[in-house]
């Protein structure tokens, strides 16, 4: 470790590191921050458990050109937090300490979750998550392809959070990322010239590739060291069907993403908001939107006044989260005992 630190501190910076850091001073130039190419060749890539006393705070910004019906631009707010008590595993035993950062290789650490947002604009949502040094998850299997949001967290954790190693890695490495299936595997099956499916295109693989992920550079921004890690994901119709693309910047010494963006080029049609169908583009980006070590505002991004209303809002219901599940468990008691299985007049089976 100690020749490699020294040989990494005397040599120039990777080229492929040199060549990223242009896009990526373009895309944080909204923030303010001041990038700097690291000679690192290595990183220790691996997502950690938020801090007990310091909860994490997304801004979740999701819109699809030309506009989809039904579905205009939104931002949303993503907060997390390390569970206050350790819940039983499904073998039996706990959850390591959550404090462990990052978790062992092959433990989870329990994280409650509030969403505001998309599909959840009044009342927000609860959930429970889990983080290993690898993953955040539940994610969505189909978020790499979806024009629409179908469900927001789990879309979120898809998107935000690339399958890291959890390990030492290689600037330049390539690893597999989160497997992408389900409805996107449909779009292998079809002819990309006619969209058609049926047995003249019974040759056709019925499944697409996982997330591949590669390690583009070790950067600094304000002394902290951060890594860039692009990923791709297509349906193997080059340039016909879907692709998507993405590049995320984590916090090496934090385990968190500070920011990151993805892109979907969705050529098969969508309905779009003027009833007609077309090829549409999602963009959707996420940012860090808390003050803890590891976020923009830390690195030196002033926040945004709606942003901090937003954040600070949500975090204070996530400070409550067993408050939110117990008006949750009422609300489904009063529908059970109010709801009404059987029409006006008619009486159930039996009476």
């Amino acid at each position: 470790m100690l020749i490699v630190a020294w040989t990494s501190a005397c040599s120039d910076p990777p080229a492929s590191a040199s060549a990223a850091v242009v896009g990526l001073r373009t895309q944080l130039a909204p923030y303010g921050l001041e990038v700097e190419v690291e000679p690192d060749a290595v990183a220790l890539l691996a997502w950690q458990a938020p801090a007990a006393s310091c909860a994490h705070a997304y801004r979740v910004h999701s819109s699809v050109e030309p506009p989809l019906l039904h579905e205009a631009a939104s931002i949303s707010t993503l907060t997390l937090a390390v569970a206050a008590e350790p819940k039983p595993l499904a073998s039996g035993t706990t959850r390591p300490d959550a404090t462990a950062r990052p978790p062992d290789p092959g433990a989870v650490v329990g994280v409650d979750v509030y969403y505001r947002g998309l599909r959840a604009e009044t009342r927000g949502l609860v959930r429970e998550a889990y983080v290993s040094a690898e993953f955040l998850g539940p994610a969505a299997p189909t978020a790499a392809c979806m024009a629409r949001t179908w469900d927001p967290v789990e879309d979120a954790f898809a998107l935000g959070w690339p399958r890291l190693p959890g390990r030492l890695t290689g600037v330049d490495e390539v690893w597999t990322g989160l497997r992408v299936e389900g409805k996107c595997n449909r779009s292998a099956c079809v002819n990309p010239d006619t969209g058609g499916g049926g047995p003249d295109n019974h040759q056709r693989a019925c499944v697409t590739m996982s997330w591949r992920e590669t390690l583009l550079g070790v950067y600094a921004i304000a002394g902290e060291r951060v890594a860039l890690v692009g990923s791709h994901w297509d349906d193997g119709h080059a340039g016909q069907g879907l692709s998507t693309d993405r590049v995320t910047l984590v916090s090496l010494d934090h385990g968190r993403p500070v920011w990151s963006s993805t892109t979907l080029n969705h050529r098969f049609p969508e309905l779009m908001i003027d009833n007609r169908f077309g090829a549409v583009v999602r963009t959707w980006v996420l940012e860090s939107a808390d003050e803890c070590p590891g976020s923009l505002a830390a690195l030196g991004f002033t926040r945004r006044p709606t942003d901090v209303v937003d954040v600070t809002e949500a975090l204070a219901q996530l400070a409550d989260i067993e408050a939110l599940r117990e008006r949750e468990r009422r609300t489904t008691r009063m529908r059970d005992e109010q709801g009404e299985p059987f029409a006006a007049g008619q009486q159930p089976p039996g009476q």
